[in-house]
């Protein structure tokens, strides 16, 4: 226990947090299927997915940095053990929003968006770079795999208050914005609407896709199945608004900013593109782009804020002090 310890000395902050996070989605996932809203989390197959972007991330390591300090086991394993376990919640947390709250924002963002641009955000996208639409639906569809490896690649650094920033913010991105705005502000999205509300305003989006976005028309497909079955699978939960994507995508560029600055230029251009390309392929409307870029800002600022609190706490001798008379009681 005592090696362990110093194992994690450094990484306790971020730890502490996805911890607690991960808690906090485990009670609202139990109370959700007491509910028999949320289905069973397919943990088995995160940790698998988990394994192998850490694994993905080491060969990475090892090619780029050989030779190069990274964490120590015992943070990896837990981190990755951390993350299986909160992305496993996720899916059921995010296939339960519309029995918590229906969809309800929809009607209000597509009109807003209207006549805020004078038309669906997704012509103007479509006008610009309708020519791309099947890498695009490609490029985007890679997005998770994208994701997952810059996130295990940060986790094998080793322990700074930058690295401890940067997965803080993460894990409260997904719990804040993938969760808790999501279930607050219930809405499907483009893709969704005619099917959600019998109507056929984004009928022209839908025969745009049908000409090369098969991975967008697939999984909509599949998910919308879900939803209408009420037997959820892999891929499954509808949610826009605040869009994860884009939240996560400018997580990116501000983690390359603080802890690789040659890639930041890369890392923005790829938040950009994955804004326009939510938008094009009916994912999200323009504001859930917006709300994510937003909501992610805030919460950089406020993971900097809980690091600062902590380090704080560990070298403020009236805190040990009280911490060690305590632990004598």
């Amino acid at each position: 226990m005592v090696l362990i310890g110093a194992d994690l000395r450094g990484e306790g902050t971020w730890l502490a947090t996805l911890a607690a996070l991960t808690s906090i989605e485990l009670a609202w996932w139990a109370f959700c299927w007491v509910l028999k809203i949320a289905p069973a989390p397919y943990l088995g197959t995160y940790l698998l997915l988990a394994a192998a972007g850490l694994v993905g991330a080491l060969a990475l390591h090892l090619i780029l940095r050989p030779g190069a300090k990274r964490a120590s086991w015992p943070t990896l394993l837990l981190g990755t053990l951390l993350v299986a376990l909160g992305a496993s919640l996720f899916l059921p947390l995010k296939y339960a929003i519309p029995q918590q709250i229906p969809f309800w924002l929809d009607a209000r963002l597509a009109f807003g968006e209207r006549q805020l641009f004078g038309t669906d955000p997704w012509r103007i996208a479509d006008s610009l770079f309708g020519w791309a639409l099947v890498p695009t639906d490609c490029v985007y569809g890679l997005w998770l795999p994208v994701q997952s490896l810059v996130l295990f690649s940060v986790m094998l650094l080793p322990p700074s208050p930058d690295k401890s920033r940067a997965l803080i913010s993460y894990g409260l991105a997904w719990f804040l914005l993938g969760v808790v705005m999501a279930v607050l502000l219930s809405s499907a999205g483009p893709l969704f609407y005619d099917r959600l509300f019998g109507s056929h305003e984004f009928a022209a989006l839908d025969a745009k896709l049908r000409g090369g976005a098969w991975m967008a028309r697939g999984e909509s497909d599949a998910m919308w199945a879900s939803f209408v079955s009420g037997r959820p699978g892999l891929i499954a939960g509808i949610s826009a608004m605040p869009s994860i994507h884009v939240a996560i995508s400018f997580w990116l560029w501000l983690v390359a900013r603080d802890l690789a600055r040659s890639l930041a230029p890369v890392a923005l251009a790829y938040a950009i593109f994955i804004w326009i390309a939510s938008i094009q392929l009916g994912w999200h409307y323009f504001s859930d782009g917006l709300a994510g870029v937003i909501g992610m800002t805030a919460i950089w600022w406020l993971a900097r804020i809980i690091g600062s609190a902590a380090s704080a706490s560990a070298t403020d001798p009236s805190f040990a002090s009280a911490f060690l008379a305590k632990r004598a009681e």
